[in-house]
């Protein structure tokens, strides 16, 4: 029988958060929205799209695991809770896009809030992921006298966790080289 190793997948995530965080908490407005000619997207789309998918995340996999529900919180997106779209200008007809498989042209036209607002929504976001997280490890540290059916679907959510963490660190990587494009500065320079 195979067994898998249970990684401290929170560790991992609030590692990232917090490098991306403090990344996004650095730029100023200008720098969340500059974009170099004929590039599609800038930091700020990036940051949006890293809130959203978390705050996806969290909320998709309660839907879809009703057995952690109420005790790991409510399956509703901060994204629709607050109405963000509408209140940051939208388009209607992405409806609740997470920026995932946009064309260049629509993912161009997105409006990036101040960054307060968006710095705040991914604050959010990946403290609702980092808080069920903690749960998760909290109430079932091991698969250990769960149902079959239970354990893998633990186990695909941690896997999905796991995915999770790369997904951060490509999108970190596009980030970091749009702000040296502006700056000449990347993760990897030193600032004079």
């Amino acid at each position: 029988m195979t067994t898998h190793a249970l990684y401290d997948a929170l560790h991992l995530i609030k590692d990232i958060h917090t490098v991306i965080l403090e990344f996004g908490g650095e730029l100023n407005d200008d720098q969340l929205r500059w974009r170099p000619r004929g590039y599609s997207t800038c930091i700020g789309f990036h940051l949006w799209h890293l809130a959203r998918e978390s705050d996806f995340l969290r909320a998709v996999i309660l839907e879809r695991t009703p057995q952690l529900v109420p005790k790991f919180g409510d399956p509703i997106e901060i994204w629709e809770k607050e109405n963000l779209a509408r209140r940051w200008g939208f388009p209607t007809e992405l409806g609740a896009t997470l920026g995932t498989g946009l064309s260049d042209e629509a993912a161009s036209t997105l409006p990036i809030p101040p960054k307060g607002e968006l710095m705040d929504y991914l604050k959010r976001s990946y403290a609702g992921l980092e808080e069920f997280v903690r749960l998760l490890d909290e109430r079932y540290p091991t698969f250990n006298g769960l149902e079959d059916d239970f354990k893998r679907k633990l186990q695909n959510i941690r896997l999905n966790l796991l995915g999770f963490i790369s997904h951060d660190c490509r999108h970190l990587g596009m980030m970091e080289m749009l702000k040296g494009m502006q700056t000449g500065f990347g993760s990897a320079t030193e600032k004079r």
